[in-house]
């Protein structure tokens, strides 16, 4: 519809008005908490269909509470003075020092190097490639950028036809180890540090980088795992022969002797990381490690100024900074309050045990996919949704963020995941077809939720369930 944006723009503001200051303020809510509720509203409106910019629309969000009155300018932009922010603007900034000096592709190549020349042999170097490279890259876009071209000059070099069944599963390979995999890591995606945000500052201590990746763990085991064998089983050619390893040799060979800006950029984000496993132990906050890493990487002049300017990706920082500030805001006006007495009836039954809220709200969000398009936007308004009920809770509320965070990558169709279309775009989509995306989303939706079953015990063990 040629005219959709305006018009929803225009629903969304007429809809914001009227709960705002037409409907009678409901009994048990202030007239502060009707403004938020409308903006939100109107908000939802706005990323739903993509009026304008995501973070256009959060930063009038969070200026309409103060300019109406429903709170101050400190609370509705607290969230930017919060290590959370200065950990997402560090890890851009060593994802893309990483990107920007050849890091990600040598690690990319190398790991190819070791798998034998075939289809079963290159899908698992893809797989294990993008875990490793996970970590490193806070931004799902460069990687998916990235991860496809390398699958297509594998799948050219093994004679694969474009949009065929073996050239279709490394499309899908790239995929699975480069994005999929990033839900093992807090710092592999800048929305896992945004989801974290929105819950209470106490629970937010318990998803150090540590316990995110031990809370996943049979999570990325299962989806390793299994993810190499579903992809055997749907795409293997029935001949699937080695072939020479010249294509991975003449790549490594483009890339030259290790430089010394990648030999300082390895170094100084591996001992970031190291750092952030043991956050807890020596009582650096990750924020600090980050921040210090990046410094020592503009002194090395590895990251410069203009990097700074132009590698980091301000308006995603924008848009988290201001839905995360939500969280506070919905609770100082007593929304929070107001919608779990509201919701309850609807959302207790499935918060009743964890196992059921495992299965439940992994296909509810599946289903929520099909309307909002964003990532974070589909994360955050569940996570919303639920935080009237997360001191009611049978179990640690950080399990719903890792619910939010794997269940919200699903590409059943394209336009549901935006970083997989960056990859679509990347080889000009040639290589998959859309029964492979399909096919592959739907196998990832089963093997999501269990792998998510299997991560209750552990739970269970931490003393989180």
């Amino acid at each position: 519809m040629k005219h959709l944006k305006l018009i929803s723009g225009i629903i969304g503001i007429i809809l914001g008005v009227v709960i705002a200051f037409v409907i009678p303020t409901p009994t048990g809510l202030s007239h502060a908490g009707m403004v938020v509720l409308a903006s939100l509203v109107t908000a939802n409106i706005f990323w739903i269909f993509n009026v304008i910019p995501n973070y256009a629309t959060g930063l009038l969000m969070a200026s309409s509470w103060v300019l109406l009155g429903a709170t101050n300018f400190q609370l509705a932009f607290n969230i930017f003075n919060t290590d959370t922010m200065w950990i997402i603007v560090a890890g851009l900034a060593l994802g893309a020092a990483a990107v920007k000096t050849g890091l990600v592709k040598r690690i990319a190549y190398k790991v190819m190097s070791l798998f034998p020349a075939n289809f079963a042999g290159q899908t698992a170097a893809l797989l294990v490639a993008g875990t490793i490279i996970s970590p490193l890259i806070p931004s799902a876009h460069p990687k998916s950028a990235m991860s496809t071209p390398i699958a297509q000059g594998m799948s050219n070099a093994l004679g694969y036809e474009p949009k065929s069944k073996a050239s279709s599963g490394l499309f899908m390979a790239a995929i699975w180890g480069f994005l999929v995999m990033e839900a093992s890591f807090l710092s592999a995606t800048a929305q896992n540090y945004a989801f974290r945000g929105l819950l209470p500052v106490k629970i937010q201590h318990t998803l150090s980088w540590g316990n995110w990746f031990i809370m996943l763990l049979p999570w990325t085991l299962i989806i390793l795992i299994l993810g190499y064998f579903m992809l055997q089983l749907l795409f293997r050619p029935k001949e699937d022969k080695k072939v020479s390893k010249e294509f991975i040799d003449q790549q490594l060979k483009k890339l030259g002797p290790m430089k010394k800006e990648e030999k300082i950029t390895a170094v100084v984000i591996f001992i970031c990381i190291i750092f952030w496993i043991l956050e807890t132990v020596i009582n650096i906050p990750a924020a600090v490690s980050a921040l210090v890493a990046v410094s020592v990487l503009t002194a090395c002049k590895v990251f410069t100024p203009d990097d700074f300017r132009k590698r980091i990706a301000w308006n995603i920082l924008v848009f988290i900074g201001t839905v995360m500030s939500l969280g506070n805001v919905m609770k100082s006006v007593g929304l929070t309050d107001w919608l779990r007495v509201l919701l309850k009836p609807v959302i207790g039954p499935m918060l009743s045990n964890v196992w059921v809220t495992v299965i439940v709200l992994a296909i509810v969000i599946y289903l929520f996919k099909f309307v909002v398009v964003s990532l974070i936007s589909t994360g955050t308004l569940i996570i919303l949704a639920l935080l009237p009920f997360f001191g009611t809770l049978s179990f640690s509320p950080a399990i719903i963020v890792l619910i939010v965070t794997t269940s919200t990558m699903i590409w059943l169709m394209p336009y549901m995941d935006p970083p997989f279309l960056t990859g679509v775009a990347a080889v000009n989509d040639s290589m998959a077809t859309r029964l492979a995306y399909a096919k592959s989303s739907f196998g990832y939706m089963i093997l999501n939720i269990i792998g998510l079953l299997c991560c209750v015990p552990v739970w269970k063990l931490l003393g989180l369930a």
